[in-house]
């Protein structure tokens, strides 16, 4: 059996947080049902077909209006029967539409309620709009970046692992609750290295830990942490002077200057047989050509998810 097995989960979420979290669900064996709203459903499936099949994998889909008597009533019944709820609104959306925890726990109180949102439900920024760049931002996570990452570290890790590893928690635990995930304050709980020497010397601002740039405009990752392999990669470099200067901010340039002398094919191939933790730094598409695309990577045996249903495609079959 699958850790989550025989679980009934409600995903109310859109975009990527909490769909994320529900997609890995249902790979640990949960029966996932997303709650859509008409006309035209998660506004991702218009917005980026491609994430929205990737993301709703293996769940299913049913059309409700939460806002009319009858689709309120068919949600309640979902409800009765359900062991989680997860939802992505900004706080206070859920209690207007009158199905807020403090309801839930009262007609179900066994009820996993999962709340994903930027800033959580309390504080002075709880009722903020915002996406990952925003909540990476606040972190203190960009500090010092002249683009954004892309990936959406807050989205995934933040909103999705988070909520997942919450709902095995709970389950775990055998009692309803009220789960208050916020985005912002899950990605700054990651940043404990941070503002620590570790966090510095991980900053990207010394020779041995940092990104260079080669003749070709590709770039490689330097991660030689350890004596034994900025040896070897100043070795590589024939250049013993630097192995002195593995903290050395100024020998960054040097060494960036070496870099651009050769392109990335060329470093790869010099690099291959030394211990000296360098990789070309390979964009998406060519990263999941090299891997098993979209695999949740578990250690264990998981449900083989299928297609992302049509819009309202299982409303017969559940409602």
């Amino acid at each position: 059996m699958t850790p989550l097995e025989g679980t009934r989960i409600l995903d109310l979420c859109r975009y990527a947080p909490g769909p994320y979290a529900t997609l890995i669900c249902a790979a640990l064996g949960a029966n996932v049902v997303k709650v859509e709203a008409p006309p035209d459903g998660d506004p991702l499936r218009e917005l980026d077909p491609v994430a929205f099949e990737r993301l709703n994998a293996g769940k299913k889909s049913v059309l409700l209006d939460l806002k009319s008597d009858e689709g309120m009533t068919r949600f309640w019944a979902l409800l009765r029967n359900a062991d989680v709820l997860v939802e992505s609104f900004r706080p206070g959306v859920m209690e207007r539409l009158g199905i807020g925890f403090e309801h839930v726990n009262h007609e179900v109180p066994a009820m996993i309620y999962v709340s994903i949102s930027g800033y959580g439900r309390s504080g002075s920024r709880h009722d903020r709009a915002g996406h990952d760049v925003n909540y990476m931002a606040r972190a203190g996570a960009l500090h010092g970046a002249p683009l954004p990452l892309p990936l959406q570290v807050a989205d995934f890790a933040g909103g999705g692992l988070y909520a997942v590893i919450s709902i095995l928690a709970a389950r775990m635990e055998g009692r309803g609750r009220h789960i208050d995930l916020s985005m912002e304050r899950a990605v700054a709980s990651m940043m404990m290295l941070a503002d620590s020497r570790a966090g510095d010397v991980l900053s990207g601002r010394y020779p041995n830990y940092t990104i260079y740039r080669t003749a070709c405009g590709q770039a490689l990752s330097v991660g030689a942490l350890e004596p034994k392999f900025w040896q070897n990669f100043c070795d590589v470099l024939e250049r013993p002077d630097l192995v002195a200067r593995k903290e050395d901010p100024g020998a960054r340039d040097e060494i960036a200057a070496i870099f651009a002398g050769r392109t990335a094919a060329e470093w790869e191939s010099r690099f291959r047989s030394t211990d000296a933790c360098v990789e070309r730094v390979v964009a998406p598409a060519e990263a999941l050509e090299s891997s098993r695309a979209y695999e949740l990577p578990f250690g264990m045996p998981e449900r083989d998810l299928g297609v992302a249903p049509e819009l309202g495609q299982h409303n017969e079959e559940i409602l």
